[in-house]
């Protein structure tokens, strides 16, 4: 029987530092049918773009919410995978195919940005990956993978980055392949629900 993951067509949406490594662990293992990522300043190097186009991924610069509505409508993905985006989508879009989103977070504490900066400033002893299905809501939505890291006392952002975006390079495919094979997921408890804000 064939695994209805395989070969799937997926779109990754990813403005930060974190497309990089979502990039690298879906490309092996599925079709990516394009990467929704703004173009880099002029003379500035861009790690995801360049992946991207070396693999034959098209890159797309335009990354407002009508714009990708418009990408999902052409291309038609079977799955949509967000690592790093700050909007909103609507439930819509969200209907049209499965949408996933990496939250470098532990769900459902510390919805919102800043999340990696706002656990070293608040001093918290751990953060998390938590890959979830985008729900309508602000980082709502049944909880595929989460995996708990510590932070250290010297711990700096980008260091915390780094170990995250190792867990997301091998974590991402496998939780598409949950969320294709229609696995449901946790629920997240919404009593426990906090929220951060931009810096």
């Amino acid at each position: 029987m064939r695994d209805v993951a395989e070969g799937a067509r997926v779109l990754l949406i990813g403005q930060g530092p974190t497309a990089a490594s979502a990039l690298q662990g879906l490309l092996d293992g599925f079709l990516v049918v394009g990467l929704v990522r703004p173009a880099p300043a002029d003379g500035e190097r861009d790690e995801a773009s360049e992946a991207s186009r070396s693999r034959g991924v098209p890159v797309h610069a335009e990354t407002s919410p009508d714009s990708i509505e418009l990408l999902v409508e052409t291309l038609r993905p079977d799955c949509v995978v967000v690592s790093s985006y700050d909007r909103i989508l609507s439930p819509g879009l969200l209907s049209r195919c499965p949408f996933l989103n990496v939250h470098y977070a532990p769900l459902p504490r510390y919805r919102g940005r800043a999340n990696v900066n706002w656990a070293l400033l608040n001093g918290e002893a751990e953060t998390a990956i938590t890959i979830h299905r985008l729900a309508p809501g602000l980082d709502a939505g049944e909880i595929l993978f989460q995996e708990r890291v510590r932070i250290g006392p010297r711990e700096t952002v980008g260091g915390l980055y780094e170990r995250l975006n190792e867990i997301q390079r091998s974590a991402i495919a496998p939780a598409v392949h949950r969320c294709l094979r229609g696995e449901p997921g946790e629920a997240q408890r919404e009593e426990d629900a906090t929220y951060g804000s931009s810096r």
